[in-house]
């Protein structure tokens, strides 16, 4: 089954940095398409037209039912799905990922949804396991642990794995727990761009694993997914940022990491290229099975109204994520048990076709 990533463009408000600084809005939406202006509110240049674009007044909650809903409610039928947003340093990926007590983000809906839906499917039983990390100057740190050192990433029969803690759940508010438990131990910083800016990639992973519901009779097959709920770091300019020393070697890693992404992308996009630049970083490995892969992916391509090389990047970006295709399908996995039914069912057919050869060669 082909089916396009989705990608939609949110564009957030002015923050009082911006109006202190007396910056005015570049861009305006209309309808679904985007365009650049002037002071004066004329147009002025580059227009883009998407399936969905968000304007500073739409609600999380909208966002989430458009194009995340869909992807959770795909996981608990056993397929892979990933959401994340993209775009430049402050441009509300954090917000529209993570919220806040008074608007929750698209993880915290996902959540409370997933287990929703679960609680109202009565013929299956649901095993539901979590682990949570970050990608910090190209380094895998486990937050759930981060005494636990040398983490790998591993290519397994179900995709890519990352060799992190993992936590059994069975409800909402142990999950919010864990992330809270693993944000506090997450990179953070002050910049010029923003008070608190995300130094790291962080990915958010629930494995949903659910088998039929039936009594006395053991069955056999799993519906196994993994759902990522990822927050990137944002793209930087250092001239902007002020980053130097440490936050200055932390904008290079980001930089370089999205660099691979947007190569990641483009190749995927274009369909020219065989080889797919997968390990040219640790965010293109983990995301690999998202990207042309085994997932339902969706993308939030987050814009300041106040920029314009920077939106006009990550809108060049969104364009080229659109057109990419994966092949999502439903994970079942056949326990020990059924293998060994497979299998003995297997010889005792070969068996079969062996004792009439014998027949045949008698006769």
């Amino acid at each position: 089954m082909s089916d396009n990533i989705k990608v939609v463009v949110k564009v957030r408000p002015l923050i009082s940095r911006e109006i202190e600084e007396k910056l005015f809005h570049q861009w305006r939406v209309k309808d679904n398409t985007i365009y650049q202006i002037d002071q004066g509110g004329r147009d002025c240049g580059n227009l883009f037209t998407f399936d969905k674009i968000y304007n500073e007044n739409t609600n999380t909650s909208d966002v989430y039912n458009d194009i995340a809903k869909p992807i959770v409610e795909a996981a608990t039928a056993g397929v892979n799905g990933t959401i994340f947003a993209y775009g430049q340093t402050s441009s509300g990926k954090t917000y529209t990922m993570s919220g806040n007590d008074i608007s929750p983000g698209l993880i915290h809906l996902s959540v409370i949804n997933l287990f929703d839906i679960i609680k109202n499917i009565d013929d299956r039983h649901f095993l539901i396991r979590v682990s949570y990390v970050e990608i910090y100057n190209e380094t895998i740190i486990d937050l759930l642990n981060t005494e636990k050192k040398n983490i790998k990433i591993q290519d397994t029969f179900q995709g890519v794995k990352v060799d992190a803690t993992v936590r059994v759940t069975t409800t909402p508010e142990e999950v919010f727990q864990f992330m809270k438990e693993g944000q506090a131990n997450r990179q953070t910083g002050a910049t010029n761009m923003n008070e608190e800016s995300s130094r790291s990639h962080s990915i958010f992973q629930i494995t949903i694993e659910s088998r039929e519901h039936s009594e006395g009779e053991e069955v056999g097959c799993l519906n196994i997914s993994q759902l990522n709920l990822v927050d990137l770091a944002g793209s930087e300019r250092s001239g902007q940022t002020g980053a130097t020393g440490i936050r200055f070697k932390e904008g290079t890693h980001i930089n370089k990491s999205l660099s691979s992404l947007a190569l990641v992308i483009k190749q995927l996009s274009e369909g020219l290229s065989k080889h797919v630049n997968y390990r040219d970083s640790k965010l293109t490995r983990i995301l690999q099975n998202s990207l042309g892969g085994n997932a339902k992916t969706s993308i939030i391509c987050a814009v300041t109204p106040a920029a314009v090389e920077e939106t006009i990047s990550t809108l060049q970006f969104a364009y080229r994520a659109k057109a990419i295709k994966n092949t999502p399908q439903v994970n079942v996995v056949a326990t020990s048990n059924k293998v060994m039914d497979n299998l003995t069912k297997e010889l005792s057919n070969l068996k079969t076709q062996l004792e009439s050869k014998r027949n045949v060669e008698v006769s």
